[in-house]
């Protein structure tokens, strides 16, 4: 069996689909409009909305480097739904025979966490070193500790014994938020708050235990974006999203060129609403991945390694903060993944500290799984004073690169970016100003009368 996400003309059956998060309501309409020999549809994948781009270019209006160029391409509303074929020539039979109906059929990749050991497994440094090297404390002193903003943690679940949560989500039916033991997730959404300890964070349950590794397809992640554009809708102003996950193994996409293709193709359904994610008014923060040189991880596929092949999909989107990885010494982890990208070939955007004794879920908090949520945490501090009504995602993702600190001192680079995200720096460049808290200022008051009595 071949297993493929085709997206599908709306229709108000796939719309009752989505609003009650069931197959049911569209099963009918999919059984006698859609459905051909040697097709099942997964029931127990409801549908999900996403905005796909279509139409031909203008006449002169040339496509990016990156290949995001949609100012003058229509919209249309589409649902994505999972099929499973007996085999192509059954995929080939959909798009011949349901060609008025679909808007395309496109490769369904297995997704997993981005863990990696590093090239000398101990930590270096931990969680104080890494809030020194940020800046925290300059944060602190302008008032930014995360408070009312909302950090979603797409991930493996998180143990809420140890993490508070305040909702969620999961691929999973009836799974409770802040449920899941303690590991990959809990280690992020604990790295998130080393510099935004008072951030909302949102239990994103995507990714579930295979044979030893955390994995899942990505037509449920299109399911956890779309719930997430739903929720940034209804409160916007201050979400960051955090994904230490991606595909490590391109032999499980269509090829690059195919209409089916993930990890180059922008087109693609995961692709299409990672934009509208950001759209909406979100910062989204993607590991770069760990099949960088010369220490790839081991599950990274033969020719998915090095400079140029190993920053995938969406996590080499235009649109969202890429993460590589160094050490609190400012060392270049060696599994950090290293652009170009297979969207955008200037990822990735900056580096996270990683490699340090955190969470205490593993010896260290290892791998981009790590710098990244660090380097999303200092967003969701900024958020804090800086809703996305006033400084848009692209403005927030253009500060950081402005003040991340240079290691190389010549300007962004395949391996890190711009540099090592920087809270202190971007306090600075925003031109905040110390506060003072209720109860200092009444103390200082007490002073001031007492000294004049």
């Amino acid at each position: 069996m071949v297993r493929r996400i085709v997206l599908i003309r709306s229709e108000e059956p796939l719309q009752e689909g989505w609003r009650r998060r069931a197959f049911g309501p569209a099963g009918a309409l999919l059984d006698s409009q859609i459905r051909v020999a040697g097709a099942m549809f997964d029931e127990a994948y409801h549908p999900v909305p996403v905005a796909a781009r279509m139409g031909p270019l203008a006449l002169g209006d040339r496509p990016a480097a990156s290949g995001f160029s949609y100012a003058r391409r229509g919209m249309i509303a589409t649902y994505a739904v999972r099929v499973e074929f007996e085999n192509e020539d059954a995929i080939a039979r959909l798009r011949h025979d349901r060609a008025g109906a679909l808007f395309g059929v496109f490769a369904d990749p297995s997704v997993s966490v981005c863990p990696g050991p590093y090239c000398g497994q101990a930590p270096v440094g931990d969680t104080r070193d890494v809030a020194r090297r940020l800046g925290v404390t300059a944060l602190q002193r302008v008032g930014l500790t995360g408070r009312g903003v909302h950090v979603a943690v797409v991930d493996t679940g998180i143990d809420g014994s140890r993490i508070s949560v305040a909702g969620g989500w999961a691929a999973t039916p009836g799974y409770v938020p802040g449920s899941s033991r303690p590991d990959h997730g809990t280690m992020t959404a604990y790295d998130a708050r080393i510099a935004a300890p008072e951030a909302e964070i949102f239990d994103y349950a995507l990714l579930k235990s295979h044979a030893g590794t955390w994995s899942a397809f990505l037509s449920d992640a299109i399911s956890a974006f779309a719930d997430l554009i739903e929720r940034v809708h209804a409160r916007p102003g201050r979400w960051v999203v955090n994904n230490s996950w991606g595909l490590f193994d391109r032999s499980n996409d269509a090829p690059i060129g195919s209409s089916e293709n993930y990890s180059a193709n922008p087109d693609h359904p995961f692709n299409q609403i990672t934009g509208s994610l950001v759209a909406a008014g979100a910062d989204v923060f993607f590991a770069a991945g760990n099949c960088g040189v010369p220490c790839p991880n081991a599950r990274c596929g033969a020719g998915d390694t090095g400079p140029g092949q190993s920053i995938h999909g969406a996590n080499s989107h235009p649109d969202v903060v890429t993460v590589a990885a160094v050490t609190v010494t400012d060392r270049r982890l060696g599994y950090s993944s290293q652009g170009p990208g297979g969207l955008d070939s200037r990822k990735p955007d900056l580096a996270g500290l990683s490699q340090f004794a955190g969470s205490g879920i593993y010896e260290a908090d290892s791998g981009t799984s790590a710098a990244s949520p660090v380097a999303a945490g200092v967003a969701a501090a900024l958020r804090q004073r800086f809703p996305a009504e006033r400084l848009g995602p692209a403005q927030l993702r253009g500060l950081l690169q402005r003040t991340a600190r240079d290691l190389g001192g010549d300007g962004w680079d395949y391996d890190l970016g711009y540099g090592v995200v920087d809270a202190a720096a971007a306090v600075k460049a925003l031109g905040l100003k110390p506060t003072v808290s209720r109860g200092a200022r009444r103390a200082s008051l007490a002073r001031r009368h007492h000294a004049g009595s």
